[in-house]
């Protein structure tokens, strides 16, 4: 009888280990982490503006497998349409809630997030301004294409909306391409 017990305590544990180990060697898994860097354009709403440049850098933590919660900074600087040399520096500080679906090398994602937006005119590339901070959220949505197990490429699109500040209009959307490293 006790010989028997052993066999089927050592028969489950086999049936168990590759399955566990399998489920942790996938990424995203839940309690994986990640970091992202990004590059590109932000067109902005604003009459009279033009695209900026925008850049953004987050760590993302999975809470699931599919479910994630990204923190990060971003920063984007629309142009003045009829003086180039004049913009509207735009820094954002914010978290976004994440939803992703499983497609193999290729995963969708969307979701939507708040943060605080930090504005300053800029006049020929000098401070114009005091910062002002206005509150603001995103909804975006993109591509990742995983490259190996631990690393993919993505696209992404983020709609800013933005509480105006002295009838200027920050909201937009910004379009960018970036790597995203897990560990």
């Amino acid at each position: 009888m006790q010989a028997r017990l052993i066999r089927l305590i050592l028969g489950i544990g086999v049936l168990i280990t590759p399955t566990t180990a399998h489920a942790q060697a996938r990424m995203p898994h839940r309690t994986a982490d990640a970091i992202v860097g990004e590059i590109g354009v932000f067109p902005p709403r604003q009459d009279g503006m033009t695209n900026g440049l925008d850049v953004a850098g987050h760590f993302e933590h999975y809470m699931t497998a599919r479910d994630s919660l990204r923190l990060g900074l971003e920063f984007a600087e629309p142009r003045v349409e009829r003086e180039t040399t004049d913009s509207t520096r735009m820094i954002r500080v914010g978290g976004d809630l994440l939803h992703n679906w499983e497609g193999g090398k290729i995963h969708p994602f969307v979701g939507a997030g708040l943060g605080a937006y930090f504005l300053q005119a800029r006049d020929n590339g000098q401070r114009a301004s005091d910062t002002a901070t206005r509150f603001g959220g995103d909804i975006l949505g993109g591509v990742e294409v995983f490259t190996s197990k631990t690393f993919s490429i993505k696209g992404e699109a983020r709609y800013h909306v933005v509480t105006k500040w002295n009838g200027y209009d920050p909201s937009g959307l910004a379009l960018t391409i970036g790597a995203k490293g897990y560990f």
